[in-house]
């Protein structure tokens, strides 16, 4: 049995190949470059050095060939969130999509996986020389990684953030539009008694912004969200429908900042026998359809993430190639379905059983 070492140590090299074939490195180079004809090398001479290679299996070093080229043709992503966990519906389909766009533009894609370096050993990593450019997913403003990658000429653009030192461009979903179609959508069907699942302030920057824009929209007509009706998603949900569904005039409709949490709501509704939309409507937000114990498709704000992927990767290759223009800061326009969770305002009470 070959060990590894003795496999590494038996690879072949150019200058292996030109001894098989008797020409110079330099021949073997340039048949194997597909630049023989530029050089007038002859029909047999290319046969033979490719003869060689083929024998020796040989295979050009990526690495090498790339620094003396300067390009990779590789895009790293990496998500600033610096966790991962399974069956995440967001993360899949966001690394999926940027696969495929990568794929299109002619790149292959690195995603970055190990959350355990330090800031410093993920710049390093990140600016190492393996990709092209750094799709960078969600940093917060002040991640230490942006103001690291500033002093980089490494290109980057920002998925889902803004680069508080105007360097880096970005893409992102319409969100303000989003929030405004979600309070249209709200009070189209009447709702006046609305409440909110959002994480703490501060956890989510994301959330944070959702949360501003529905009560700013929502305060904008008269209707006010109550301080007690916006309470932290890391609640057990259960517990939570009950508080509500039990007082005397509870909330018609629950806004929760994305579709897992939305989905997990429904499942909860389905629980406790809470009849959705006729007693409670429930939104979210992404356009993602989590897996749950539920008959109904959640009203949401769509994102087309495969959009998203492809303005990023689109970005980028400008980058790479050498735009100078002004900062590119592009959003995604988005639009809204009513699901099969979104309904007129009701009056039906629950019974708590």
């Amino acid at each position: 049995m070959v060990k590894v070492a003795d496999r590494q140590a038996e690879r072949a090299t150019l200058h292996q190949v030109a001894e098989r074939a008797g020409v110079s490195i330099s021949t073997v180079s340039l048949v194997l470059a597909g630049k023989a004809s530029h050089r007038r090398i002859s029909d047999d001479t290319r046969d033979r050095v490719r003869k060689a290679a083929e024998d020796l299996n040989y295979s050009p070093n990526l690495l090498t060939r790339s620094l003396r080229r300067g390009r990779t043709h590789v895009l790293s992503f990496y998500n600033a969130f610096r966790k991962r966990e399974e069956a995440d519906v967001y993360m899949d389909t966001l690394s999926s999509a940027i696969e495929m766009a990568g794929g299109e533009a002619g790149y292959d894609v690195l995603v970055h996986c190990n959350f355990n370096r330090s800031a410093r050993e993920i710049y390093q990593f990140l600016n190492g020389g393996l990709a092209d450019g750094l799709i960078l997913f969600a940093p917060r403003q002040e991640d230490p990684l942006l103001a690291m990658l500033h002093k980089a000429s490494l290109p980057v653009v920002l998925i889902n953030g803004r680069d508080p030192g105007r360097i880096f461009p970005s893409v992102s979903d319409d969100v303000a539009a989003g929030m405004r179609l979600v309070s249209d959508a709200l009070l189209e069907q009447g709702h006046k008694r609305i409440a909110i699942l959002a994480p703490r302030p501060g956890e989510s920057p994301d959330a944070d912004l959702r949360i501003q824009l529905l009560i700013s929209n929502l305060t904008d007509v008269g209707v006010s969200v109550p301080e007690k009706w916006i309470r932290p998603s890391g609640q057990d949900a259960q517990a939570v429908l009950r508080e509500f569904m039990s007082e005397p005039m509870p909330p018609t409709a629950l806004f929760c900042w994305h579709d897992r949490l939305a989905y997990g709501v429904l499942a909860s509704c389905d629980t406790l026998g809470i009849d959705v939309p006729a007693q409670l409507s429930i939104i979210g937000y992404d356009g993602l359809h989590w897996p749950a114990h539920t008959r109904h498709l959640a009203a949401s704000v769509q994102v087309n993430q495969a959009t998203l992927a492809r303005m990023a990767v689109r970005i980028l290759d400008e980058y790479i190639g050498g735009y100078q223009g002004p900062l590119l800061e592009e959003v995604l326009p988005v639009t809204f379905s009513n699901g099969t969770s979104l309904g007129l305002a009701g009056s039906l009470q629950w019974s708590n059983q």
